[in-house]
């Protein structure tokens, strides 16, 4: 979902950490789908800001770090969100800002079958317009978030601004936001042009 995370509380199993040092307030290997709260907080220490989010059948609970967000369903974690750490290496050894050619190209490398699907669409918030790719592999539980980096130029390249680590609950979770805002149901925030792709390697 990022920026696009959670709008007011949300603005993707494997795991590669790669040979370069975390960042002091970054993400930290132990924090995956599965754990429960306390054991978030043993790992990252208390959140900047912590809250719930509701939204018409849409519920979870926010813990935010300078990283990104870690996102919770009855106490325990769903979803762990990495859309600001430069130092993070993520599956597959992706990494934020890097080109979207180069993400699939690493998913192909060790000729494994993956599929999952993938959501492409135009967010609109206030005058900001973003087109958007989110690719769900749901073969490794995660999430890659893609953005163009010119809205207005359809050749313009994709490249990677968040990676979400997954359960199934946190990939239903993070595409019912997307259908949310797709339909609607989000004040400041409008998508357009939305199409959901099947996708494997």
């Amino acid at each position: 979902m990022k920026r696009v995370l959670f709008a007011a509380c949300v603005v993707l199993l494997v795991v590669g950490c790669g040979p370069r040092a975390q960042s002091q307030n970054g993400y930290r290997p132990g924090v995956i789908p599965g754990i429960s709260r306390d054991g978030v907080e043993k790992i990252l220490g208390k959140p900047s800001q912590r809250g719930p989010f509701l939204l018409g059948a849409i519920s979870a609970d926010v813990m935010t770090y300078p990283f990104g967000q870690v996102l919770l369903q009855h106490d325990r974690v769903v979803a762990v969100t990495i859309a600001s750490d430069p130092l993070y290496v993520g599956p597959f050894g992706i990494t934020l800002g890097m080109q979207e050619e180069q993400v699939h190209k690493l998913l192909r490398l060790d000729h494994k079958r993956r599929s999952g699907h993938q959501d492409s669409y135009e967010l609109i918030v206030g005058a900001i317009d973003t087109r958007t790719r989110d690719l769900y592999d749901t073969t490794d539980h995660v999430i890659i978030e893609m953005a163009a980096a010119n809205p207005n130029d359809p050749y313009a390249a994709f490249s990677v601004i968040s990676i979400s680590l997954v359960n199934d609950a946190g990939a239903t979770l993070m595409s019912a936001i997307t259908q949310a805002k797709v339909s609607g149901q989000y004040a400041d925030q409008h998508v357009d042009n939305f199409v959901s792709d099947p996708w494997h390697t």
